[in-house]
């Protein structure tokens, strides 16, 4: 079972990712966080296998937060679920495992 820390500032975009998971037995949702700063908190206490990160939030933004856990040492798996469909190439930077649009 793979756990996954849902992150991103749009309750309905969190719902969405949400709903997608419930019928995929093989994961587990550990929780929520509507922002980089209290992500860094639910990823100290839920030890995530996988992160499912927005690029736009307010404060730190999704890309700048997966620098800080990669220049942190080990990480998450990381997966961007986003909009914007221009940030790929930076996300290949912070070795994100896929890029979702």
């Amino acid at each position: 079972m793979l756990n996954i820390l849902i992150i991103d500032d749009e309750q309905p975009a969190r719902d969405r990712l949400r709903r997608l998971l419930g019928s995929m037995p093989r994961f587990e949702i550990a929780g929520e966080a509507a922002s980089s700063a209290e992500a860094l908190e639910r990823i100290r206490e839920l030890s995530p296998d996988i992160l499912l990160l927005g690029i736009s939030m307010p404060g730190m933004s999704g890309m700048a937060l997966a620098r800080v856990l990669r220049e942190g040492g080990a990480s998450p798996a990381i997966i961007f679920c986003t909009s914007y469909q221009d940030q790929a190439l930076n996300a290949c930077d912070v070795e994100a495992v896929d890029y979702l649009v």
